[in-house]
């Protein structure tokens, strides 16, 4: 596998080459306080910033670690890497919240004065006490990024290992999923860091483009980390329980640079993946199959502690599950192409007037997300919700219970049923009748091999159609 040389002219000191599972067995040793030891971790600087010449020269004057510095400027661009929206709608500067951070360096606001004195970061002021403060490299350390080891063992616990929103217990039954992770799992670094290289010299030509460089390096942190990390990022969320690690970091378009054992990967993927969970929530049947009230107890506050409207809301689902638009609603959701012909019918009724058959499925998939996960208050102000409620009555009326007091609970909801299905059931079955197949996922996606695509299909689709109760449509992706 190439070495990336043109991660910028990083020092060839900081390069590491891909672990064998031997050779990342033997990073993990003994358990230090019930944790397993971790002696080292990567994490990334700006290629023009030399922090240990900078503290040797300057030292602090206060008791300070050298990889707490590492750590928080390592935060302006990992964080953004985590939410792809965010590099697309970057202010310049990386929000950064102070009582996580003060959780696992007390004394932060000194190293952050160190920095900003030295001339290396700026930090941004409160936005109405809602957006974190934030924090960006000043112009002359804004380069292509580096790898710096830390040795901190209490910082790399904390990292690693005491992160109030991963389920650890959760993420340790997936384990035999992590196992693929290490061994044939192949980066070429080199080129996906010279496709960013390109489109960053399309974006410094790009004058809507403000911060060129964010774009880049968050971008290259995934994959990066990908091709160096020896504990990989592997972890199941405390909200949903959805398997976060570094592909479903990666921006779609380095794909193409992965392979396992010289092979192809090509994705499973559920087609409207939203509208065909939310069936779930629409017949009593698939309701209490998918065990859907436990999913809504425990995701809304106000529900869990009320047993009364959670009866209520089992008697509506039952009421309009045979109600017209009910039916037609899972009618288009079983084509296949729910945005397109949600789109047609919207557009053949006068209601949107988009032209162009990708400009009305866009604007299907817009109206829907609306509906899914905004407020309910929202639809006094915002027309998509309007014509989704006047299109859907009765299935507006399912996600309106469910989203009163607490919008994001359908959003957690279907997530959480969409990790039951793709984690735990099918990747599970698959690894006990065949478990020479390797398997990743990318939430509703089963990443595998193209000698294994036609098995994975078939058994995702199986499962799906037993707990769904409708044939799924999968397409397959090919990342080539």
């Amino acid at each position: 596998m190439a070495q990336s040389h043109s991660v910028g002219t990083a020092s060839t000191a900081h390069l590491n080459t891909q672990n064998s599972p031997s050779a990342e067995a033997s990073l993990v040793e003994k358990t230090k306080g019930g944790y397993p030891f971790i002696p080292k971790l990567v994490l990334y600087l700006p290629e023009k910033l030399d922090i240990d010449k900078i503290l040797n020269q300057n030292p602090p004057q206060f008791s300070y670690k050298r990889d707490r510095f590492v750590y928080i400027l390592d935060l302006i661009y990992s964080l953004p890497s985590r939410k792809k929206k965010s590099i697309e709608n970057y202010s310049g500067f990386t929000p950064i919240n102070k009582s996580i951070l003060g959780s696992i360096i007390k004394n932060y606001r000194d190293y952050i004065n160190y920095l900003k004195e030295h001339k290396i970061v700026e930090e941004s002021s409160y936005t109405n006490g809602v957006v974190s403060a934030g924090l960006r490299f000043r112009e002359a350390y804004r380069s292509i990024l580096k790898p710096v080891e830390i040795t901190s063992w209490p910082l790399i616990k904390n990292i690693t290992y005491l992160r109030d929103h991963q389920d650890f217990e959760i993420s340790y039954q997936l384990e035999y999923l992590k196992s693929w992770f290490f061994g044939k799992l192949t980066i070429d670094i080199e080129g996906a860091t010279n496709y960013l290289m390109e489109e960053y010299r399309k974006d410094l030509k790009n004058p809507d483009i403000a911060y060129p460089h964010l774009r880049l390096n968050s971008r290259l942190y995934p994959i990066e980390k990908l091709y160096r990390d020896n504990q990989k990022l592997f972890f199941v969320d405390k909200t949903a329980g959805r398997l976060h690690t570094y592909l479903t970091q990666l921006k779609s378009n380095l794909r193409k640079f992965i392979k396992f054992d010289g092979k192809t990967l090509c994705a499973v993927d559920i087609t409207n993946s939203q509208p065909y969970l939310l069936q779930a929530l629409l017949s009593k049947e698939g309701y209490d199959r998918n065990d859907m009230q436990d999913r809504i107890i425990q995701a809304h506050p106000i529900l869990e502690s009320d047993s009364s409207l959670i009866i209520m809301l089992g008697v509506l689902i039952d009421k309009i599950s045979k109600e017209s638009d009910v039916q037609l609603f899972k009618e288009i959701v079983s084509s296949g192409r729910f945005y397109e012909e949600f789109g047609k019918i919207l557009n053949e009724n006068g209601e949107i007037e988009e032209t162009s058959l990708a400009e009305i499925k866009g604007a299907a998939k817009e109206i829907t997300f609306s509906t899914l996960f905004s407020k309910n208050s929202s639809i006094k102000f915002i027309k998509s919700i309007q014509l989704f409620q006047k299109q859907f009555p009765n299935v507006y009326e399912v996600l309106k219970f469910i989203k009163n007091g607490h919008h994001p609970t359908l959003a957690v909801v279907l997530q959480n049923l969409e990790a039951d299905l793709v984690l735990h059931k099918t990747c599970k079955i698959i690894t006990e009748e065949r478990p020479e197949i390797p398997l990743f996922t990318l939430h509703d996606s089963i990443i595998t091999t193209e000698d294994n695509v036609e098995y994975v299909e078939q058994k995702l689709k199986e499962i799906l159609k037993k707990y769904i109760g409708a044939e799924p449509t999968l397409k397959i992706e090919r990342w080539e």
